[in-house]
């Protein structure tokens, strides 16, 4: 990178880079967020992030686990800070994520360099219309 070589850098991360800012993955067995999901007595942990069942319970679960990981909560990792130096160098081309917590837009990736996979807390629009809504108002 410093001899000007390389110039085309796209990153794929997922939850691994998040983990160590203290947020919990989807799976891992006894701290992931499926496993502690119960407290929501859900059908199955999927549930929490299923439109039908977040319609029928008016998102009760979805919120109180959203609350639980908004942006803000957790730092950036040595990781995201590295992301944000290969944009700073001009070589990142693009970062796909499959986090939703915002944390490369946190260090200042510009958002138009990261592609969330799965959606993420920087964006929300009402279900039934679609109309854009401050993120802010899952809080």
């Amino acid at each position: 990178i410093e001899a000007g070589e390389i110039k085309n850098i796209v990153v794929m991360a997922g939850a691994g880079i998040s983990v160590s800012c203290g947020i919990p993955d989807f799976r891992s067995p006894k701290t992931g967020l499926y496993h502690n999901l119960q407290k929501y007595d859900l059908p199955s942990p999927e549930s929490v992030f299923d439109l039908n069942f977040f319609q029928e319970t008016d998102g009760k679960a979805f919120y109180e686990l959203a609350r639980e990981l908004l942006p803000g909560k957790y730092p950036p990792s040595p990781t995201h800070a590295f992301i944000k130096l290969l944009h700073e160098k001009n070589v990142l081309k693009r970062c796909y994520t499959q986090n939703i917590d915002t944390l490369e837009e946190s260090v200042g990736i510009p958002a138009e360099y990261v592609v969330a996979a799965h959606g993420s807390f920087g964006t929300a629009s009402c279900i039934s219309c679609r109309t854009e809504v401050d993120p802010r108002v899952i809080e």
